[in-house]
C-alpha cells in the first residue's frame, strides 16, 4: 500500500516560516526494454484514470499537501503579490477593443469590459458607426466555472449561425454550440469532444469539424449537418497515428483544406466548399521531411513547401493538377515563415538573419518590403478580407508595444488601425532593446535583450531573467510584454536565448537540434549564459531560468548540467519525465512525438533519451531555487511528470534552496483563463523571484 509521508527531512531556511515540505513514498517500479531497465519510484502518481479523471485520493492527497506547502510561502508575502498584481494590471488596457474583421457587410471584433475577464463577441452591420449587437458573452459563459476557453468561432455563411467551441475544464475537448442570432437561442446541434475547429459549406447547411478520440488524438474529419440529431458523416480518417488532423479555410472562402501535419512531414487534401461533392482530392502526396501548405486564389493553388531546400519555396499549380511549378523560388538568405493572399496580392513572411522581413507583391511580380530599424522586433503581414485587399501588418518588439498596421500597396503607406497602450505609463526611450550573438563552438545564437538603460551597469551586478523554449520548430519572438517591464524596473536584464530546436533562423536551425543531436539546445543555453556573463550583462548564480513545456525540459536538463550557473529556475507544465513518457504508447501524444526526439525503444535513441532526460538525470548536488508549475487536466504534459520531478529533486538535492510545486486542480496546459488569474499567476512567478533576488 502506498503511504505519503508529509514530513520534512530537511530544515531548509526559508522553510522555517513554513508548513513542512511533503516527502513522498518511495515505491519501486521498473519497466524493461529489451535489455535496459528503467526505475521509477514515483511511477504511483500517474493514476490510471487519467485523461479522463485524477480520483486517487492518495495521489491527490499528494498534491494538495504540495499545493499547501506552496501557498504558505505566497500567504506570507500576500501583500507583495498584491501589490505585484496591481502594478502588472495597471500596465493592462481594462476596457478594451479588438481591430476589426470586416465579412461581407459585418464588422466583427472583441471588446472587454474595464471589470471583465473575458471577452465580449460582437457586430456591427455597414460601418463601426452602426448598433452594436453582442453575439456572444464569455462574462456569462464563465458564470459557475473555474475555467473557460473558446477556440472556434465561425459565422455561416448568411450571418444568421453562430458556430463556436468552448472547452470548460482546460482540457483541449471542445463542445461546439450553434446559436441561433435571429431567433436568441441555440439550436439542439451540439458536439463533445472536438479539437475546437469548425468550417461551414457555403451552400449547405453544415460543417466541418475534427474529433478529439479517447487516445486525446485528432485523426478524423466529420460532416455535420444541422438537426441529423448526431448522425454525422466521416469525410477523412487518418490511421497513422503519427499523424494529426486539422482542417481550415482558404482566404476566399472557396476551399476547405485538410492537413496530416507529422513533425517531419505534411499532406493536404482539399474540398469545394461550393459543391456537394465532399470526397476530399489530395493535393500533393507525403514525402519524407517535405513540409507544405496551401492557399488558393484565381483557379490555382499557392504552396509553400521545403521540397528544394530548408527556406522554403512558393510554388503553383492549377487546381486538379499535380505538378508543381516554381513561382518564387527558395532564396539562400531568406527563410519563408508564412504567406497570405488577396485577390491581388501576395503577402510573404520572410525571416533574415533571424528578424521579420515583409514582402507584399501583386501578380504582375512588383513588390515592395516593408522593414523595421529595431535591433530585435517581430512583423508579419496578413489580410481579413480577400476581396478588399485589407492588408494588415503587426508589430512589436521587446520595447515597443504591439501596433496593428493597414498597409496601402499603391502608396507604399502604413497607417495604425490600432496601437496597445499602457495605461500606467511606458516611455520607450527609458529602455534599451539589443540583440547580441553568443559561440557555441563555432555556432552564433542570438539573444534578445531589453532593460531599463538607469538601471543597467554592465559591471555583472544586473541580476538577470533568461527565457528559452528550443523544441517543434516554434520560435521565441521578440515581442513586447508587459510582464518584463516589471523585471526591468527593478534592475534585471530581460534575456530571449534564440536557441537551436526553434526556427529563429531558419528551419534547419529547428532540425540541427532534434533527435541524436537533441543536447545542442541545452548547450546553446548555456553558451548564452556564459556570454551573459563574460559580457558582464550578469554573473553566476545571479541568473533565474525559465521556460514552459517543452522549455521546461530545456530547464530541467539546464540545472542538471551546470546548477552553479543559476540562482533560481521556474518551470511551468514542465516536460521533464522524456522517457518514460517516449516508452508509453498510450499517452495521447507519443506516437507523433517519436519524430521530434525518437523511438527509445531503439536502443540507440534509449541511451541517448536517457542521457538528457531531466528526470532520469537528477543528482545528488545542490539546485537552483525553483517553482514549477502543473494543470491536473493537462493533455499534453501529464500533471505526474512535474509531481514527480519535484518528489525526486527534494529526495536529491543537497542545498537548503526552496522548492515549490503548485497544481492548478481546475486548468490544464495553458494554466487559468482568465486575463486576471493570469496576472496573479504571473505575480506569483515575480513574488518567487523578488524574494530569492532580496528585491521588491
Amino acid at each position: 500500500m502506498m503511504m505519503l509521508i508529509l514530513t520534512s527531512c530537511k530544515d531548509q531556511s526559508k522553510e522555517n516560516e513554513m508548513t513542512k515540505a511533503p516527502i513522498a513514498e518511495k515505491i519501486s517500479y521498473v519497466t524493461e526494454v529489451g535489455k535496459e531497465k528503467v526505475y521509477d519510484d514515483y511511477a504511483w502518481m500517474r493514476d490510471p484514470k487519467w485523461p479522463k479523471s485524477v480520483d486517487d485520493e492518495k495521489i491527490l492527497s499528494y498534491l494538495k499537501a504540495e499545493n499547501e506547502y506552496t501557498k504558505s510561502f505566497f500567504d506570507k508575502r500576500q501583500e507583495l503579490k498584491n501589490s505585484i498584481f496591481e502594478e502588472l494590471k495597471g500596465r493592462v488596457e481594462l476596457k478594451d477593443q479588438s481591430a476589426y474583421v470586416k465579412r461581407d457587410n459585418y464588422y466583427y471584433y472583441t471588446r472587454i469590459e474595464e471589470d471583465q475577464d473575458y471577452h465580449i463577441f460582437c457586430r456591427r452591420n455597414g460601418s463601426m458607426e452602426a448598433t452594436e449587437e453582442v453575439l456572444l458573452d464569455v462574462n456569462k459563459l464563465a458564470e459557475g466555472n473555474n475555467f473557460v476557453s473558446i477556440d472556434g468561432f465561425s459565422m455561416s455563411p448568411n450571418h444568421k449561425l453562430l458556430a463556436y467551441s468552448v472547452d470548460f475544464l482546460g482540457n483541449e475537448k471542445y463542445v461546439i454550440k450553434i446559436l441561433d442570432l435571429e431567433q436568441g437561442k441555440y439550436l439542439p446541434d451540439e458536439i463533445p469532444n472536438t479539437s475546437g475547429s469548425i468550417v461551414w459549406h457555403n451552400t449547405e447547411p453544415l460543417f466541418f469539424y475534427t474529433p478529439v478520440n479517447e487516445d486525446m488524438r485528432r485523426d478524423k474529419v466529420m460532416m455535420h449537418k444541422l438537426g441529423s440529431n448526431g448522425t454525422d458523416t466521416l469525410i477523412f480518417h487518418e490511421k497513422n497515428p503519427l499523424y494529426f488532423v486539422g482542417i481550415g479555410q482558404s482566404n476566399d472562402k472557396k476551399y476547405m483544406f485538410i492537413s496530416a501535419n507529422g513533425h517531419d512531414d505534411d499532406e493536404c487534401f482539399y474540398i469545394d466548399l461550393n459543391h456537394d461533392n465532399f470526397k476530399p482530392t489530395l493535393l500533393l502526396s507525403r514525402k519524407d521531411k517535405v513540409h507544405y501548405a496551401p492557399e488558393h486564389h484565381n483557379g490555382y493553388f499557392y504552396i509553400m513547401t521545403n521540397d528544394s531546400g530548408d527556406n522554403f519555396r512558393l510554388g503553383r499549380m492549377s487546381v486538379g493538377n499535380t505538378a508543381l511549378a516554381e513561382y518564387i523560388p527558395m532564396q539562400h538568405d531568406k527563410y519563408l515563415v508564412s504567406f497570405d493572399v488577396t485577390n491581388n496580392y501576395l503577402i510573404l513572411n520572410y525571416k533574415v538573419n533571424g528578424l521579420s522581413n515583409v514582402v507584399v507583391r501583386d501578380f504582375a511580380n512588383n513588390e515592395k518590403t516593408i522593414s523595421f530599424p529595431e535591433a530585435a522586433f517581430t512583423a508579419s503581414g496578413s489580410s481579413t478580407n480577400f476581396d478588399e485587399d485589407d492588408i494588415r501588418i503587426t508589430y512589436s518588439s521587446l520595447g515597443r508595444p504591439d501596433t496593428t498596421y493597414v498597409y496601402d500597396f499603391l502608396t507604399d503607406k502604413l497607417a495604425v488601425l490600432k496601437q496597445k497602450v499602457i495605461p500606467s505609463g511606458f516611455n520607450p526611450d527609458e529602455y534599451n532593446v539589443e540583440r547580441i550573438w553568443a559561440n557555441n563552438n563555432g555556432t552564433l545564437v542570438p539573444i534578445s535583450l531589453f532593460y531599463k538603460k538607469s538601471l543597467f551597469k554592465k559591471d555583472g551586478s544586473n541580476p538577470l531573467y533568461l527565457y528559452g523554449y528550443g523544441a517543434y520548430g516554434h520560435a521565441i519572438d521578440p515581442i513586447f510584454r508587459n510582464t518584463a517591464v516589471s523585471l526591468a524596473n527593478r534592475g534585471f536584464v530581460f534575456a530571449i536565448a534564440h536557441i537551436r530546436g526553434g526556427d529563429e533562423l531558419g528551419y534547419k536551425w529547428y532540425e540541427v537540434a532534434k533527435f541524436l543531436n537533441k543536447k545542442h539546445t541545452f548547450d546553446d543555453f548555456i553558451a548564452c549564459t556564459e556570454h551573459l556573463i563574460k559580457e558582464k550583462y550578469t554573473k553566476a548564480n545571479n541568473i533565474v531560468l525559465c521556460g514552459g513545456s517543452a522549455g521546461g525540459m530545456l530547464i530541467g536538463a539546464v540545472i542538471n548540467m551546470r546548477p552553479e550557473l543559476y540562482k533560481a529556475a521556474i518551470a511551468h507544465v514542465p516536460f521533464v519525465d522524456v522517457l518514460n513518457t517516449m516508452l508509453d504508447e498510450t499517452l495521447p501524444l507519443t506516437p507523433a512525438e517519436f519524430k521530434e526526439w525518437g523511438n527509445p525503444k531503439n536502443p540507440e535513441y534509449f541511451a541517448y533519451i536517457k542521457s538528457y532526460s531531466p528526470y532520469d538525470n537528477i543528482t545528488k548536488q545542490s539546485y537552483p531555487h525553483i517553482f514549477t508549475t502543473t494543470g491536473i487536466s493537462d493533455p499534453r504534459v501529464g500533471y505526474w511528470e512535474a509531481a514527480k520531478w519535484v518528489a525526486k529533486l527534494r529526495d536529491s538535492k543537497l542545498d537548503d534552496n526552496l522548492l515549490l510545486l503548485k497544481t492548478n486542480m481546475d486548468s490544464g496546459h495553458q494554466g487559468a483563463s482568465g486575463r486576471f488569474n493570469y496576472l496573479k499567476e504571473v505575480a506569483e512567478d515575480y513574488v518567487f523571484i523578488f524574494d530569492i533576488f532580496g528585491v521588491n
